[in-house]
């Protein structure tokens, strides 16, 4: 299940909370981007072993703590970051428009980071 947050403390609590987690910051007022990604995020989280919890946030509910690039960013597409404990380790600014294409960079991004901390994590067909 892909959270939804409002709040900068739901969100700060979710990677907390979870050794890994995937956070996307986009716009909900773009309804078709909005739903793009978190379509994305579901099929990610129903394929990634061990689990990765994930959530997307609207960027204007946590406005105050984002850059003003990442700000203008997320309000023409999204900001996907990965976090483990707590700490951002990998980051991708924007999509390339395909479900396939956006899925597959997103998996390797994910991998080879994790690789660089010695966590070898695997995605499924769900």
């Amino acid at each position: 299940m892909v959270y939804e947050f409002s709040t900068p403390s739901e969100l700060r609590d979710h990677i907390s909370k979870n050794r890994l987690a995937v956070i996307a910051i986009a716009n909900k007022d773009r309804e078709s981007v909005w739903q793009y990604v978190k379509d994305i995020l579901n099929k990610l989280e129903l394929s990634a072993k061990p689990s990765i919890a994930f959530a997307i946030v609207h960027y204007q509910s946590i406005g105050d703590e984002l850059e003003s690039f990442e700000i203008e960013q997320a309000r023409k597409s999204a900001i996907i970051k990965l976090f483990l404990n707590g700490s951002c380790i990998f980051e991708q600014e924007g999509l390339l428009g395909s479900r396939t294409n956006d899925e597959i960079v997103l998996k390797r991004g994910i991998k080879e980071t994790l690789k660089t901390y010695s966590i070898e994590i695997r995605f499924t067909s769900p």
